[in-house]
């Protein structure tokens, strides 16, 4: 029997914190990306759009870097001190993820560091949740103005899960 390499274990659960990470990344992304929705298109358009401005609109924004949607963002609102220093440094860590953490992490890790990449990661998920959690306190008031409660809005995260477990494609036996 063939014994397991501890390191590579490690690596795996690296990789899943990392995973971790970028995924939080992104869901504070989309927040941004939802709340230009609501403080520039929307205002924009009112009730009169069509599906393609619609589509068009969050497909040009998710082709956008982080720092330039936190660039629009500003620029269509004003943002309190506070969430400005949580984006900024949100911003710092997801391009450090995305550009660095692998180059530089590796030697830690092969060096004994597990631990502290670990930690770490876990500090750039808390990150992004808070950063996350303050643009939603800045978007509520915005989403109640429009009809969204928070009712309403989990409400259509269940609908949308149903529609997804519907068409999910049967299992190939």
């Amino acid at each position: 029997m063939d014994e397991i390499d501890p390191q590579a274990l490690q690596f795996k659960e690296v990789c899943a914190y990392y995973g971790a990470a970028m995924h939080m990344a992104q869901v504070l992304e989309h927040g941004i990306v939802n709340a230009l929705f609501f403080l520039d298109f929307l205002p924009r358009k009112r009730s009169e759009w069509t599906d393609t401005e619609y589509e068009e609109f969050f497909e040009g924004n998710f082709s956008k870097t982080f720092g330039t949607l936190v660039n629009s963002l500003r620029k269509v609102t004003t943002v309190p001190d506070a969430f400005d220093d949580l984006i900024r440094r949100s911003n710092k860590r997801r391009n450090y993820l995305a550009h660095t953490f692998f180059r530089e992490n590796m030697d830690v890790l092969y060096a004994g560091g597990f631990d502290e990449v670990v930690t770490r990661l876990n500090d750039d998920i808390g990150l992004f949740r808070e950063a996350d959690a303050a643009l939603t306190t800045i978007l509520e008031p915005l989403w109640l103005k429009f009809g969204w409660t928070i009712e309403r809005i989990e409400a259509e995260v269940e609908k949308y899960q149903a529609e997804l477990r519907r068409s999910k494609p049967d299992e190939v036996v």
